[in-house]
């Protein structure tokens, strides 16, 4: 009897254990990822082996022959290229850049915020905004970039300049918050083993390599991280600095998609454009997952 009261007291303590309100508190925020994540997601998969009707409802199943037709195409694979270095310029460029400064600002100065402040000021202007600007800096007449070295270049008309250009100002948009990571990072390094250097004769670039780097190695992980995913979804520098040209020399996964959906009506190739971009991000952050064990140090 005793036996039996104890069971049904502890279901009855097991039953008011269940809180419903952390699920109801969740439960906005769990729509808003279905309904803008997840539901999109799944329906871009599902057109992708379809055909599409101008304003993008399905028309009829047909399996493999959109990817078929996409990747037996020497422009697609021109495209992945054109994605894969345009990546790779803003990546050495911005992690090259941020690293620099974050390590001028490492050191507490007086007056160090306003150059803080500074270095990371382009963060704060949106993407719209600053490919303007650029545009009228890369002007062939009248810009500024022509001015100051006395020439006439075509900087966004030209294939072998236009990919450099929108690398650039990519580079410009995201060194702030690039910059802010590794600024931490560098922070998180304790004096006492900056001054234990010292007093060994390390010099300053010793310290720099073989403490600085190694030590904020999670923060410079994943500064590479945001910068490869922002370079692969870069939208606004090509489209408002080459519309992809010229001669495709700009164009991305991310603008085809927007090409081929809003320009050309052909939402099923935009959404097989759209799970390549997809499965390119996820092999590239597989293999950046991979090296994190061997390169990163957490302690």
């Amino acid at each position: 009897m005793d036996n039996k009261i104890k069971k049904s007291s502890s279901c009855i303590a097991g039953a008011k254990k269940f809180n419903i309100t952390p699920y109801l508190l969740i439960l906005p925020m769990t729509l808003l990822f279905v309904a803008f994540t997840y539901y999109p997601f799944a329906k871009a998969i599902f057109l992708s082996f379809s055909v599409t009707k101008r304003s993008g409802d399905f028309a009829k199943w047909v399996g493999f022959s959109n990817w078929i037709r996409i990747f037996s195409k020497t422009e697609f694979w021109q495209i992945v290229w054109v994605t894969l270095k345009f990546a790779l310029i803003n990546l050495v460029f911005t992690l090259g850049i941020a690293m620099f400064f974050a390590l001028l600002s490492a050191t507490r100065v007086p007056g160090g915020k306003a150059y803080q402040m500074l270095f990371s000021l382009p963060m704060a202007i949106a993407s719209a905004p600053t490919a303007a600007i650029w545009t009228f800096l890369f002007k062939q007449q009248g810009g500024i970039l022509n001015w100051i070295l006395g020439t006439s270049y075509a900087w966004t008309q030209e294939t072998s300049t236009a990919l450099m250009a929108c690398a650039i100002v990519n580079i410009w948009m995201n060194i702030g918050a690039s910059f802010i990571f590794l600024l931490v990072g560098f922070r998180n390094v304790p004096d006492e083993l900056m001054e234990s250097a010292t007093i060994d004769g390390a010099s300053p670039l010793r310290k720099v390599f073989s403490i600085q780097i190694p030590m904020a190695s999670p923060q410079i992980f994943f500064v590479v991280f945001l910068s490869i995913i922002t370079s692969f979804t870069a939208f606004a520098p090509i489209r408002l600095l080459t519309n992809g040209g010229p001669a495709n020399s700009t164009t991305t996964l991310i603008y085809s998609v927007y090409k081929n959906a809003i320009i050309n009506g052909r939402f099923e190739t935009a959404c097989v454009y759209s799970m390549a971009l997809f499965l390119l991000i996820f092999i590239v952050t597989r293999i950046q997952f991979y090296f994190e064990n061997r390169m990163v140090h957490y302690q």
